[in-house]
């Protein structure tokens, strides 16, 4: 064999053993924080939709009913769930605030929500819609 080739190989050898470990590489976009249902979806939809979808009309979305109105129920009108557990993109409710026009008229009627908002019911659908 030719002593270049070996002489590499054995520096190769000695450089890896030499390298520190620094254990496990953590993704980049690691979500360390849930979204809680009670403390930061909640809010949204008391802020900006239970002046249309309060205790009248078939979708509640006040405080204490709205969880039970959302989750694996099927929507008015559509077909589909108002919101898949662990899929925003398959939820009609996402559809309905993400301004895709999918389902009709983006909601909320007259304004938007904001991209953090949208963001923050995206990602509690997504991380399984806990009531939490």
């Amino acid at each position: 064999m030719n002593k270049a080739i070996i002489f590499l190989f054995f520096g190769l050898l000695v450089f890896q053993s030499c390298s520190k470990d620094v254990g496990p590489i953590e993704p980049e976009n690691n979500p360390t924080q849930n979204v809680k249902f009670a403390t930061d979806v909640q809010p949204i939809f008391n802020n900006q939709c239970v002046s249309c979808h309060g205790n009248s009309g078939n979708l509640n979305l006040e405080s204490g009913n709205s969880y039970n109105n959302l989750v694996g129920v099927n929507a008015s009108g559509y077909s589909g769930k108002r919101v898949v557990a662990g899929d925003a993109e398959h939820s009609i409710l996402y559809k309905k605030i993400d301004g895709s026009g999918q389902y009709g008229s983006n909601m909320p009627l007259g304004s938007n929500l904001s991209a953090a908002q949208i963001n923050t019911i995206k990602q509690w659908i997504d991380e399984g819609a806990l009531n939490n």
